[in-house]
């Protein structure tokens, strides 16, 4: 009995001691706003006085069907100039104060606390204000203009134009990029360009144990100690121009099938030879173009010729096979000799 007369507090309504039920909460819990409103409940209409986030105050009416502590549906209508706002929560009847009537929310955090804390707020903060029966907007009249656009300086504009001058131009290397690694591809042996010459080999492992280039034809051009210790001889075959290759010279050792020099005829024919990947040799041999592409700026077309050299080096499993190239007539001169380029090939139906 001690327990439960705690959770009572004393209202004052028409009976001494007329008890607060448990489930709402106390009556200064929250402070009560004076705005005019309007309740609808059990039919019957009531002029608001004052209300809060857990009470409703009315105007009291001599005959009044209620009962005390019952629950019902109400409505309580907020009336403005041009519209009205309801809120439809369950009440239930506490008692008569005086000339007025007070009903509680049954749940005063509902449905319905979100639009009457809006109310109640705006009028504590003078948003609204009451104009008889009613309530009026005391806020601005005319929604906010939008801002006009500034008209930029030409700074701004320049920089703008900048921007996108500087995207437009990454979209096009990004575009470029793509359609040339798809469309093109680049052999990684430099090609050198040379005079058509009878090269002179090394028939076995050894030393090179005498080399003469001023030899005249029928003397020995170059010596080779063999590993068996044989002593072989090469006699220069004609008085023609020899060229050594790159890093021959007495005492070198060599290998069979290495290049020791290169005797050239008496004329101006050019040779190119290169390796060539198996990729760009599948490529070429499919239709793609090949260009030269020298050192001097030219682009030359050439042509891929793949000799049983480059045969035996496939079916070995070498990546790179030598090749001939051979240029149309009178593109490649004398002048020419001694240059290098690289070999591209473009896939046909694209520009060059």
């Amino acid at each position: 009995m001690e327990l439960q007369k705690a959770k009572r507090k004393s209202l004052n309504l028409v009976g001494a001691n007329s008890p607060v039920p448990v489930e709402f909460g106390f009556e200064d819990e929250h402070p009560a706003v004076s705005l005019p409103f309007g309740l609808k409940v059990c039919g019957q209409q009531f002029v608001g006085s004052r209300i809060s986030m857990t009470a409703i105050h009315v105007v009291a009416r001599d005959e009044v069907f209620l009962i005390k502590g019952s629950k019902h549906a109400a409505r309580i209508q907020f009336d403005f100039q041009n519209f009205s706002v309801s809120i439809y929560p369950e009440v239930v009847v506490v008692g008569e104060r005086g000339d007025e009537l007070v009903l509680k929310f049954a749940d005063p955090a509902g449905d319905h606390v979100a639009q009457l804390r809006f109310v109640m707020n705006s009028f504590i903060a003078g948003d609204f204000v009451t104009l008889g029966a009613v309530m009026a907007y005391s806020g601005p009249t005319k929604p906010k203009e939008e801002k006009k656009n500034v008209e930029q300086n030409w700074k701004e504009r320049y920089r703008s134009i900048v921007v996108a001058a500087v995207s437009a131009g990454l979209i096009i290397a990004a575009a470029f990029g793509l359609y040339s690694r798809y469309t093109t591809g680049i052999e990684l042996h430099p090609v050198l360009i040379e005079r058509v010459g009878q090269p002179m080999q090394a028939t076995t492992a050894g030393q090179i144990a005498y080399l003469n280039t001023d030899a005249p034809k029928g003397e020995v051009l170059f010596s080779i100690n063999a590993n068996s210790g044989d002593v072989l001889n090469f006699k220069m075959p004609c008085d023609c121009e020899i060229v050594l290759s790159q890093g021959v010279r007495e005492g070198v050792t060599v290998l069979p099938t290495d290049v020791i020099l290169t005797i050239l005829v008496n004329n101006v024919d050019l040779s190119i030879q290169a390796l060539m990947s198996v990729e760009g040799l599948a490529r070429a041999m499919k239709g793609d173009r090949v260009y030269l592409d020298l050192t001097d700026g030219r682009s030359i077309p050439v042509q891929v010729i793949a000799g049983s050299g480059a045969n035996s080096a496939s079916l070995k499993g070498e990546l790179f096979v030598p090749v001939q190239l051979v240029a149309e007539d009178g593109v490649l001169t004398e002048a020419d000799i001694g240059k290098y380029g690289q070999l591209r090939l473009t896939k046909p139906g694209f520009w060059n």
